[in-house]
């Protein structure tokens, strides 16, 4: 019996069975580390890209990607009209880029954005699944934000089309699907 010949055949055995355990583990970890990347780091990755977002109502933002907080993202759609999108009302996203990391920083909040928003009276259009309002912002609660109709703009909605209105509104924040404002 040749004993070199043997130990070999069992190194060379062992170190397969090393490279399949290895090969195995890295694909489980590959996977695990997929498993935690969220739509709003690779939202993230995308900032100065063009990206195209449809909302859960079907409406589309189709623009650069400016920033990315965890609970929205700014959108330049070009000419002027910026949309901030609500990262719960988007159904899907074409052109991603890979994650980028987290920061662990503060970052300022949806609710946060309007009420400076409401500070600076700024025009703004709400899209909701049910349709559009149009004014200024005048408080913003936990869950809704109030809204001066403008009489021009005013509210249109999808299910009765003529439907106007000036005066003040009640949105919940939660059917907000695009923010836009020039």
């Amino acid at each position: 019996m040749d004993w070199d010949v043997m130990i070999a055949d069992l190194e060379s055995s062992f170190d397969a069975e090393r490279r399949a355990d290895l090969v195995a583990q890295s694909v489980e970890l590959a996977e695990a580390e997929h498993a935690s990347i969220e739509l709003v780091d690779r939202l993230r990755g995308s900032v100065g890209r063009l990206i195209h977002l449809r909302t859960r109502g079907g409406v589309p933002v189709d623009g650069v990607a400016c920033r990315v907080e965890p609970s929205y993202v700014l959108v330049d759609e070009g000419e002027g009209l910026q949309a901030v999108v609500p990262v719960s009302a988007v159904a899907t996203v074409a052109s991603l880029a890979g994650p980028a990391p987290r920061d662990g920083r503060r970052r300022p909040t949806l609710t946060a954005l309007m009420r400076e928003i409401a500070r600076r009276g700024a025009r703004v259009r709400l899209v909701l699944g049910s349709g559009e309002v149009v004014g200024r912002l005048v408080r913003v609660g936990a869950d809704h934000v109030d809204v001066a109709v403008d009489p021009e703009g005013g509210i249109r909605s999808r299910r009765a089309p003529g439907v106007g209105g000036a005066g003040v509104v009640s949105v919940m924040t939660a059917a907000i699907e695009v923010l836009r404002s020039r």
